[in-house]
């Protein structure tokens, strides 16, 4: 028995499948099966009972998960304790973000804080930026403490210590000559006819601007998908395509053949600093919550 069998293990707990445990796990959905068999064959019982694409503990199984779930929380909490003593990793913040942190100025924030923290003490700032899905996994299994994500269909919210940043709006993105331009304000009805360009599927974006079509029962395709925004941006500088992108997100004075529009009906995402209620953190980390809770918590 290992600690990622158990890991599997919970994820088909929570998932209730073993192929949305494994796009969770990022393995494949063979390898997730040949370890929680490998388990179960350790073990000498059966966790799981099958039926169709669903599965379900056995009573067995039921007391083996408070069991699995102790035991990586008593390891992330003992890798937590032993940081402590490490002085590079006491003094280190472990920073997850979706890719914003430039567009939002959130550089000079940092930088803010390093700079007036305590005297002589190296302050070491290690920040992940990736998808949510990919950060929100990393804040899950201990590798960062802080996250910076979009909260609109963020679940278990009681889970969560939560600082509201900012609420973004979204706007039309396209080349200055498209014929959208001329429009004071974009009704979902007038992007129909145009090619729609999106930020992929593991992007809350994707989710926002999807529902906002359906909403108005538009079933509108997305052309090309892609994990970042100023890629996004790139390719409509050259085309016919749009987009609908939060406004803080869209750099004018880099992509100079873009422009945007207000949309009609106004679409929103929240964005906020989160961590999970149980996480232990070092002193630094604490200290550069409270920091953000003062100077960078949205006004409500």
């Amino acid at each position: 028995m290992n600690l990622n069998q158990l890991k599997y293990f919970l994820a088909i707990v929570k998932t209730g499948s073993f192929s949305n445990a494994a796009d969770d796990m990022y393995i494949s959905q063979s390898s997730m099966s040949k370890q929680i068999k490998a388990l179960e064959t350790e073990l000498g019982v059966d966790l799981f009972k099958r039926e169709h694409s669903k599965v379900y503990l056995t009573e067995i199984g039921a007391e083996f998960a408070k069991y699995a779930e102790m035991t990586v929380k008593q390891h992330n909490d003992m890798l937590l304790y032993l940081d402590e003593f490490a002085t590079k990793k006491s003094n280190t913040i472990r920073f997850g973000s979706i890719p914003v942190v430039s567009s939002y100025g959130l550089s000079g924030q940092i930088a803010d804080f390093t700079n007036h923290y305590i005297p002589n003490v190296n302050v070491v700032i290690d920040m992940h930026e990736n998808n949510q899905q990919r950060i929100m996994k990393e804040l899950y299994e201990g590798n960062i403490d802080l996250a910076l994500i979009r909260t609109d269909y963020l679940e278990d919210l009681d889970i969560f210590d939560i600082i509201p940043y900012t609420k973004d709006i979204f706007v039309l993105v396209c080349n200055k000559d498209h014929p959208l331009t001329a429009k004071a304000h974009i009704h979902p009805e007038d992007l129909v006819p145009y090619p729609l360009s999106l930020l992929d599927t593991s992007s809350v974006i994707y989710t926002i601007v999807t529902k906002a079509f359906e909403s108005h029962g538009i079933k509108k395709k997305a052309k090309c998908l892609t994990t970042r925004h100023k890629i996004l941006m790139e390719i409509l500088q050259t085309s016919n395509d749009i987009t609908l992108l939060p406004q803080s997100l869209v750099d004018l004075e880099l992509f100079k053949h873009l422009t945007t529009v207000p949309l009609a009906e106004e679409v929103t995402s929240k964005v906020a600093l989160i961590k999970l209620k149980n996480r232990k953190l070092n002193k630094i980390t604490k200290d550069f919550w409270n920091f953000w809770q003062k100077n960078l918590q949205m006004q409500q």
